[in-house]
């Protein structure tokens, strides 16, 4: 569940199951806050784990590095995100195009196919960003295989 606090504040309910997990991602302007509400899960923050469990915080600074391993129980965490930007249209359309088998994203390895991630991750380029990779360099490589993705028929 989405909720928007204040027109920069977005808060999400996490309910996840185990196995679920969050390839690692930055944000480029925007600070994470998880807060654990129950069970337990184990953060990559630029390159350090962290196991944070129920009544546990972490904020994950703009620009870092950040995803989460595969959980191994359930788990209930809030997610609040600062500046909210659009970041539930990402999470909305990302769901959406995971749910109907469009779009497949492995734990590891490149998500399946690439011109649609392409087009998501153009799409919402203020909200997120592929790790390793400098933003600025990035950005003109999303949007050629955005266009290439549109040429092809593709669409979010």
């Amino acid at each position: 569940m989405f909720r928007r606090i204040h027109p920069e504040v977005l808060e999400v309910d996490l309910y996840l199951k185990p196995g679920a997990f969050v390839r690692e991602h930055i944000h480029p302007s925007q600070e994470e806050t998880f807060a654990v509400v129950a069970g337990a899960l184990v953060l990559d923050i630029g390159g350090e784990r962290r196991t944070i469990a129920a009544g546990s915080t972490e904020v994950v600074p703009p620009r870092t590095k950040h995803g989460f391993d595969p959980v191994a129980g359930e788990a209930q965490v809030l997610v609040t995100v600062r500046p909210a930007l659009d970041l539930a249209g990402y999470f909305r359309d990302f769901l959406t195009l995971s749910r109907d088998g469009g779009l497949r994203i492995p734990e590891k390895g490149m998500p399946k196919p690439l011109l649609l991630f392409a087009m998501l991750m153009h799409r919402y380029r203020r909200e997120i960003a592929a790790p390793g990779i400098p933003v600025w360099l990035q950005r003109p490589v999303w949007r050629v295989l955005a266009w290439l993705g549109q040429l092809r028929g593709l669409k979010l």
